[in-house]
């Protein structure tokens, strides 16, 4: 048995463990003894004869986690039995564990037989050598009884009944001593394995809940919204001055949340229950199914600074959070909203505006994503990352960031990266000031915002506020960027990405790029795109394709088109699109096992309608009659309808037409006639229809009449 190096200190209320042979140097976990210290036992080492001496090491922080993720432990007991027995004991989280999903060895997850681990397929961790055990971290703690072992093996002195964890998860193993020529198939690593846990961890409060302060009723979520409130609440909020042992301690604590709660979330609780409802919301995947919009998977240390933490948890529902004028939280998940508020000139008092690209030292065109993923034990991997490669080729070089936000789903990260690229590379930004009428912009993400000077609009539309103070004067200065309504837009096939790959697989051969050979507008009362693109000849093609307006930094919702014909060129048509602007679109195809080809260069188009044909005339019909022949059409529908011409020819070729009646005008959609007097015989008549900007539109025709 190793000995002993340093001194045992037991924590307050029966509650302390003991710390022997820590190389890292840790702590107990558990708020109930967070007076205890401990001292550091050698395992397995030479030591001097004559002289012993204590080795010392900081302790670790407390660590509390939320949604599902794998932790590890810090070492409590680091000893070896008489026996041989590897003991390891680890304080693993703060507060009880909702439900225990998976144990593992290493990176290797395990099952039990009773309390030993099941032996892998070649035979390592197996023959009853590894015996493994956890508690759940509740008030009062078991681990006396759970690792009773511990006390056979190593004595009552190291570990006994009184070092119980309270509301800390802890974990045991022992590892037995084995014969050589068994030893490299047991421990194949050589040395006792590490241990650690996949849970659903910590429950939180519903601010939705008849009574969101009743603990007993918490559940556990992966909603971030609920996280984030119990991580004001229990981890930021108020802490009686009492000692835990005090049996008033309760009492205090609860009248404490209350009064928290009253001031800080009571006058928002709506925005709060509607921001956890967003994040609720079922967001489509690529394979089928569903998930929850967002969801989080977040471990802190107790000593972490809450501004960080706070800030860590926004981030994976793009939240946003702010004081309101009462001092009370008002919270918003990442969707966008009809802003309410209006600062223009009248409350504006300073203002500092950036318009057109970003600078290279501050843009990002790409962003690397990574998540935590079950496929891969439960590690952060990365998925595919989220690019800007209009940006990227306009600048002719990548400015890649990170994005971590702690999130279970590759879909969600890209997500994520989509909503964040568009705020990083906004092309309209800045600060303001304001009067004191200008205050209304406290508590509100989006805003109106009008910038005029000296009869010059720097910028008119919505404004996200992404940081906001008070001023001396009684106004406030926030930071904007412009918000992009196509950032809600989400289409799985093309904008969620592929995961992880998981284990090895043969690469299929890269797909083409398609191209958009010819473009043109079509106005029919609504703008359409007409593309015709290049692309392989193959059955299985579904196509897409969005369109943004010119200088904007989001695509649209990508259009699908399932049913296109196999062939070169393909037709699309895009759209409804506004009309009067330029706008630019893409293509890209899926083939059948799943794979989307590359964008397509972008294309851009003038979507004027004064140079834009209008759409055709309809019901159009020449009678037969005596002394005329009535020629009757209903006009067209597009709002860039100007005037229709009439024309007749005494033969089927309308190269010998000549035009009766000059320009007739009307209603959009109105039903028209013209009586059209001549001598006996046969005509044949045509319509065409012209835009206001005089661009013709198709020609119909011809129809034959017979006059007698």
């Amino acid at each position: 048995m190793g000995r002993t190096l340093g001194a045992i200190v037991k924590g307050i209320a029966g509650a302390a463990l003991v710390l022997t042979g820590n190389p890292l140097g840790v702590a107990l976990l558990s708020s109930a003894a967070q007076d205890f210290a401990g001292a550091i036992f050698g395992r397995g080492l030479p030591k001097p004869d004559t002289t012993e001496a204590p080795i010392k090491t900081p302790r670790p922080p407390r660590v509390s986690a939320y949604g599902t993720m794998r932790l590890f432990g810090a070492q409590l007991v680091y000893d070896t039995a008489s026996n041989g027995t590897a003991v390891d004991i680890f304080a693993v989280h703060d507060g009880e564990m909702d439900t225990l999903l998976q144990r593992y060895l290493n990176d290797d997850p395990v099952t039990l037989s009773g309390e030993f681990v099941v032996g892998g397929a070649d035979g390592r961790y197996g023959s009853s050598k590894v015996s493994f055990y956890h508690t759940d971290g509740i008030v009062p703690g078991t681990g006396g009884t759970e690792f009773s072992v511990a006390t056979t093996l190593l004595g009552s002195t190291i570990w006994s009944s009184s070092h119980r964890g309270d509301g800390v998860v802890m974990l045991a193993l022992f590892s037995a001593s084995v014969k050589a020529e068994d030893f490299q198939d047991i421990y194949p690593q050589a040395t006792p394995p590490e241990p650690s846990l996949v849970a659903k961890w910590q429950k939180c409060p519903d601010p939705d809940a008849v009574d969101p302060l009743d603990e007993g009723a918490w559940t556990w979520t992966e909603n971030p919204v609920r996280i984030l409130l119990h991580y004001m609440l229990v981890r930021e909020g108020p802490r009686p001055a009492l000692p835990r042992s005090d049996p008033d301690y309760d009492t205090e604590l609860a009248a404490l949340r209350l009064a928290w709660w009253n001031r800080n979330i009571a006058p928002t609780l709506d925005y709060w229950i509607d921001a956890a409802v967003v994040c609720d919301e079922a967001r489509t995947l690529k394979a089928g199914g569903t998930e929850a919009k967002y969801r989080a998977a977040i471990a802190h240390k107790h000593t972490d600074e809450p501004e960080k933490v706070k800030a860590g948890i926004l981030a994976t529902f793009d939240g946003w959070m702010a004081p309101r004028a009462d001092g009370a939280y008002v919270i918003y998940a990442g969707k966008s909203y009809t802003p309410t508020v209006t600062i223009g000139p009248d409350q504006i008092v300073d203002y500092t505006w950036d318009g057109g690209q970003v600078d290279d030292d501050e843009a990002v065109n790409e962003l690397v994503c990574s998540y935590i993923s079950a496929l891969h034990d439960y590690k952060v991997v990365q998925c595919d990352p989220w690019r800007d490669e209009d940006d990227i080729s306009a600048r002719g070089r990548v400015l890649p960031s990170e994005l971590d936000p702690g999130v279970p789903s590759h879909a969600q990260v890209r997500y994520l990266a989509k909503r964040s690229m568009a705020k990083k590379n906004a092309r309209n930004r800045g600060s303001v000031t304001t009067n004191l009428a200008g205050r209304a912009a406290r508590g509100e993400r989006y805003v109106n915002l009008r910038i005029e000077e000296a009869g010059t609009v720097f910028f008119d539309g919505i404004a996200e506020i992404t940081n906001l103070s008070r001023t001396l004067s009684g106004g406030v200065t926030f930071q904007w960027v412009e918000f992009d309504p196509n950032v809600d837009a989400w289409t799985p096939a093309t904008e969620e990405g592929e995961p992880a790959t998981v284990g090895t697989r043969i690469a299929p051969a890269p797909l083409e790029t398609p191209e958009i050979t010819s473009i043109a507008f079509e106005f029919d009362g609504a703008g359409y795109l007409l593309l015709g693109v290049d692309a392989p000849d193959r059955a299985d093609l579904t196509w897409y394709a969005h369109w943004r307006i010119d200088g904007a930094t989001v695509w649209g919702a990508d259009l699908i088109y399932s049913d296109t014909d196999a062939g070169s060129p393909v037709a699309l048509r895009v759209g409804p699109v506004p009309v009067d602007a330029v706008v630019e679109v893409e293509v890209a195809y899926q083939v059948g096992d799943g794979r989307i080809s590359a964008w397509s260069p972008a294309e851009s188009l003038s979507t004027s309608t004064t140079s834009s044909p209008p759409s055709d005339v309809a019901d159009f019909a020449a009678a037969d009659g005596t002394g005329s022949s009535v020629i009757t059409w209903r006009n067209p529908v597009s709002t860039n309808f100007g005037y229709v011409r009439l024309y007749r020819g005494t033969s089927a070729v309308f190269g010998s037409a000549s035009q009766i009646g000059g320009d007739i005008t009307g209603a959009l959609g109105e039903a028209k006639s013209y009586t059209d007097t001549v001598a006996a015989g046969t005509y044949f008549y045509w319509v065409r229809p012209y835009s206001t900007g005089g661009i013709a539109g198709t020609l119909e025709g011809p129809d034959s009449a017979v006059v007698s």
